[in-house]
């Protein structure tokens, strides 16, 4: 009679300490990848934003250009201004003489004897408060022009919550203009 050998094999599978390890793996990975995609759907966001400010400001530019002025009004630009049907204001100033918003950012027409330029600021989200300005020109010399600046809004409006630098500094790696007396901290583009 011949004896069958009978073969046990190792059960195939994890264990519990592997896959702890594989879960800690993803968390840590999870962690690091969230933010960095956060920023990203930030910058998209903002970069729309920022194009019609570049759209509205080059608008300005031809009215100034055709009629010798700088334009207050919305309406009597050529922008598509459609989706824009709110009058929330992101700054307040008696220089700001029109404003156009939608639900999450407010444009702005800025027209004073110290400048005119445009503004962009977001409404709403976990960056309520922070925006862009584009000036066109400015008397005092202390801001630059014709150059996109980014701000976290302090005061005088809907103001940033979070630390100074933390939206346009690490978000867009802006450079501190350090304006004093201003109403935002300011940043340049590198």
């Amino acid at each position: 009679m011949q004896h069958e050998k009978v073969c046990i094999s190792p059960k195939n599978g994890f264990t519990l300490i592997e896959l702890l390890v594989v879960i800690l793996i993803i968390g840590i990975l999870t962690s690091v990848a969230i933010p960095q995609y956060q920023k990203a759907i930030e910058k998209s966001r903002a970069t729309q934003a920022v194009t019609l400010l570049k759209t509205v400001a080059e608008a300005l530019e031809v009215y100034h250009m055709t009629n010798g002025d700088y334009n207050t009004n919305f309406s009597k630009l050529n922008v598509d201004m459609a989706s824009w049907t709110g009058n929330s204001k992101w700054f307040e100033s008696v220089s700001l003489r029109d404003t156009r918003s939608n639900e999450n950012w407010s444009l702005q027409l800025l027209d004073s004897p110290e400048g005119a330029g445009v503004y962009v600021g977001r409404l709403s989200g976990n960056y309520r408060g922070t925006g862009f300005v584009y000036y066109l020109f400015r008397r005092d010399g202390d801001l630059p022009i014709k150059k996109i600046l980014c701000m976290e809004r302090r005061r005088l409006g809907v103001s940033y919550s979070g630390e100074p630098g933390s939206y346009c500094h690490r978000v867009w790696k802006g450079q501190d203009v350090n304006y004093p007396g201003t109403s935002a901290y300011v940043f340049t583009f590198r």
